[in-house]
C-alpha cells in the first residue's frame, strides 16, 4: 500500500530531474579475465562495457596496452563524460595522457583524463600503457513523460566493504523518496539527493513522485559478504630443477594484488615471472584491500652438477627376467629396478599392465635425480605415468620418457604395455646428501605432512611413500614410534635433541 504525504511537503522541494547517473569500475570490484595484458580483455557493470585490442582487467589496476585501442559503450542511455584516474600524473608512466582520441582531455601534473560527448559508444587509443585505478562513467538516460518507477544503481546483490548506491528516474522533473525496510516495513522517508552509502546487509525501497502521482515501489536488497582472497598459486609448485626456472604466480581473486619474499621479512610486489638459478624458497600472499590470504611457500632446489649413470641395458643386464611372464628384479648397484608383470628379452624389457603391475626404482647410495626411458614404438614411455604420492616430473616425446626429481625410490603407473630396450638412472654426486634427516615424505621439506607419511607407515607399512633413512629421526638405526616422538619436538622446537 503506498503511503500518501503532504501536497505542501512536495511543493517545497526543488524540482529535480535524476535522469542523469554515474557507473564506476573500480579494479577488484568489477573484473575482466587477464592478470597480464597481452590479449584482449572485456568488463561490463550495469549496462556499460569497456573492452580493448590488449589489456588487463583482472590485474591491481586496469591496464591498456601500448597501442591497443579501447571501445566504450552504453546500452543503458548514452555517454556523456569518463572520467580516467590514473596511477601516474600527466608526466609520469602510465599516466592519463597516453590515452588520445577524439573528444579527449587531459591537463599537465593531473592524474585524470576526461572524455566528454554525446554517445552509446567511442573509441579511445593507446600511445602507452595506461593503468587506471577508478573509470567513473556519466549517463544519461532517456527521459519520459510518464511516471514511471526510479532505478537502483547497482539493484542489489553481494558486495564487500562499503558500497555507494544511487538512484535515477527516467521521467524528467520527478523526485525520488526511499526509505529502509520493504513496503510492509517502512523505515522512515528520505528524499534522494545523492548516493546511500551501504556498509551492512541491507533493504532499501524507493519510488518516484510528480504532481500527486506516486510510482510503484522498487525494493531490492544488498548482502554484504565477508571478503576472502585465495593464497597465491606457484608455477610450477616446490621442485628439482637443472639450469633454471620462471617461476610465475597466479591468484584465483579476482583483483588482488600478489606479494612474494625470499627471506619472509621483505616483500615486493609481483609483476613478472621470478627467475630462479639457486636453491631458493619463495613466500607469497595476496591482498585486496585489508583483507590478506593466508601464505604459500615455495622451495625450488638445484639438481647438482656431479652426476653418476647407472645404466640398465636390455642386451646384457636381465637380473632374473627371462621371456615367461613374471614379476623379476634387476639389480646394479645401488640401484634396483623392480617390475611386477613382465618379461626380459633378447634386447627389450616388456612391462604389462595387469592388476600386479608396478615399476620401480631404488637407490640405496645417492639419491635418484633422473630416469630416462627408451622406448619401442607403439610400446612408448607415454603409456607410464607416476604412481600416486610420487614428486618430480614426468615428460615424454616420441617413444621416450624422463623422469626428473630427488628421491631414493620412485614408482611409476603402467596404463598399457611398454617396451624398452634401455633405461637409465642417474644418481646424484657426492657432494649431495642421500636424504634429510625427517624429510620421510621426500618432497624436500620437513613439515607436518612427514608426521602423518611416518604414521601411516607404522601403521600400514606404506614404504613406497617413505625414505627409511629420513625416517629414523632419533638415529637409533630402526623406523619406530619414538621416532615421530623425536620428530614433533622438532617441529615444535627448531632443533633435533637427541
Amino acid at each position: 500500500m503506498k503511503k500518501l504525504f503532504s501536497l505542501l511537503f512536495v511543493s517545497m522541494l526543488a524540482l529535480s530531474a535524476w535522469a542523469d547517473f554515474t557507473v564506476t569500475f573500480i579494479p577488484g570490484e568489477t573484473v575482466g579475465s587477464n592478470s597480464s595484458a597481452n590479449k584482449a580483455d572485456q568488463m561490463t557493470k550495469d549496462g556499460i562495457t569497456v573492452s580493448c585490442t590488449t589489456a588487463a582487467f583482472n590485474a591491481a589496476q586496469y591496464r591498456f596496452a601500448a597501442g591497443s585501442t579501447a571501445t566504450f559503450t552504453s546500452t543503458v542511455g548514452n555517454i556523456k563524460k569518463v572520467e580516467f584516474t590514473c596511477v601516474g600524473t600527466y608526466n609520469d608512466a602510465y599516466g592519463p595522457n597516453q590515452f588520445y582520441g577524439e573528444g579527449y582531455t587531459t591537463q599537465s601534473g593531473s592524474k585524470v583524463g576526461k572524455w566528454q560527448g554525446d554517445a552509446a559508444t567511442f573509441q579511445l587509443n593507446t600511445a602507452s600503457q595506461v593503468r587506471c585505478t577508478q573509470i567513473v562513467f556519466t549517463i544519461a538516460e532517456e527521459t519520459v513523460e510518464e511516471l514511471v518507477a526510479p532505478v537502483f544503481h547497482p539493484d542489489g546483490g553481494e558486495f564487500t566493504g562499503s558500497l555507494a548506491v544511487t538512484l535515477t528516474c527516467a521521467t524528467e522533473n520527478a523526485q525520488i523518496f526511499w526509505f529502509y525496510g520493504t513496503e510492509e516495513d517502512q523505515g522512515m522517508h528520505n528524499f534522494y539527493n545523492g548516493p546511500i552509502y551501504v556498509t551492512e546487509t541491507t533493504t532499501l525501497t524507493a519510488y518516484s513522485v510528480k504532481g500527486e502521482e506516486i510510482s510503484d515501489y522498487v525494493t531490492v536488497t544488498f548482502t554484504k559478504v565477508e571478503l576472502t582472497v585465495d593464497a597465491p598459486e606457484f608455477t610450477p609448485a616446490s621442485c628439482y630443477f637443472r639450469d633454471r626456472l620462471d617461476v610465475t604466480l597466479t591468484c584465483a581473486t579476482p583483483g588482488a594484488t600478489i606479494y612474494y619474499s625470499l627471506d619472509n621479512e621483505l616483500w615486493s610486489v609481483y609483476v613478472d615471472a621470478i627467475p630462479v638459478t639457486e636453491d631458493i624458497t619463495i613466500w607469497a600472499k595476496a591482498v585486496v584491500g585489508d583483507v590478506e590470504s593466508e601464505t604459500a611457500i615455495a622451495t625450488y632446489t638445484k639438481l647438482p652438477d656431479t652426476t653418476v649413470d647407472v645404466t640398465f641395458d636390455a642386451t646384457v643386464d636381465k637380473g632374473n627376467g627371462d621371456v615367461n611372464r613374471h614379476s623379476y628384479t634387476i639389480v646394479k648397484e645401488p640401484v634396483t629396478m623392480y617390475v611386477g608383470d613382465g618379461t626380459v628379452y633378447e634386447d627389450h624389457y616388456r612391462m604389462y599392465n595387469s592388476d600386479s603391475t608396478a615399476l620401480n626404482f631404488t637407490s640405496t647410495g645417492q639419491p635418484i635425480i633422473r630416469i630416462e626411458f627408451k622406448g619401442l614404438s607403439g610400446y612408448t614411455a607415454s603409456n607410464l605415468s607416476l604412481a600416486e604420492g610420487n614428486e618430480g616430473t614426468w615428460t615424454t616425446g616420441g617413444n621416450d620418457g624422463v623422469w626428473e626429481g630427488m628421491s631414493q625410490f620412485v614408482a611409476f603407473k603402467i596404463n598399457r604395455q611398454v617396451r624398452f630396450t634401455e633405461i637409465i638412472v642417474t644418481l646424484a654426486g657426492e657432494d649431495v646428501p642421500a636424504f634429510v634427516r625427517g624429510d620421510v615424505d621426500r618432497d624436500g621439506n620437513v613439515t607436518i605432512s612427514d608426521v602423518t607419511s611416518l604414521i601411516d607407515y607404522i601403521l600400514n607399512g606404506n614404504v613406497s611413500v617413505v625414505n627409511l633413512n629420513a625416517a629414523d629421526c632419533d638415529e637409533s638405526g630402526i623406523v619406530d614410534i619414538n621416532d615421530i616422538t623425536v620428530l614433533i619436538d622438532y617441529l615444535l622446537n627448531g632443533e633435533w635433541n637427541n
